[in-house]
């Protein structure tokens, strides 16, 4: 996604930063992946690097609002959890099903059964 926006654009970015990689990882991402590319398409126009980053993102303020509403309920912060972990191992695994499976420890049948559970694309870990 950041390389096809990056040739639209014309612009040279070649990844981003371990802070806005990270970022991109832990957020819940609400509006899925359209709020994902926007964020993208806009770090790309953004960037003054080669590489984008926190800044770039403009996520400093969703971090904060995501952080003050984590839930309290054990259950549910499990899930959510989960569910974040399912969305990095597909970003890591640049959305190949069995190697973010292999990352998460479980089986490929295990893992549609919590894409699933959790409501999540199998593509929702696309960067």
């Amino acid at each position: 996604m950041l390389t096809r926006y990056s040739e639209r654009e014309n612009n040279l970015i070649k990844g981003f930063t371990t802070e806005a990689r990270q970022a991109i990882e832990v957020y819940h991402w609400p509006g899925n992946i359209r709020q994902l590319e926007n964020k993208i398409k806009r770090a790309v126009v953004m960037a003054d690097d080669v590489y984008v980053g926190l800044q770039d993102l403009a996520m400093q303020q969703d971090m904060r609002e995501e952080e003050s509403s984590l839930p309290l309920n054990l259950k549910q912060v499990r899930e959510r959890a989960e569910t974040i972990a399912i969305k990095r191992a597909l970003v890591h695994a640049d959305n190949n099903i069995s190697q973010a499976a292999k990352l998460l420890g479980v089986t490929r049948p295990t893992l549609y059964t919590l894409f699933s559970k959790y409501d999540i694309n199998g593509h929702e870990g696309t960067v």
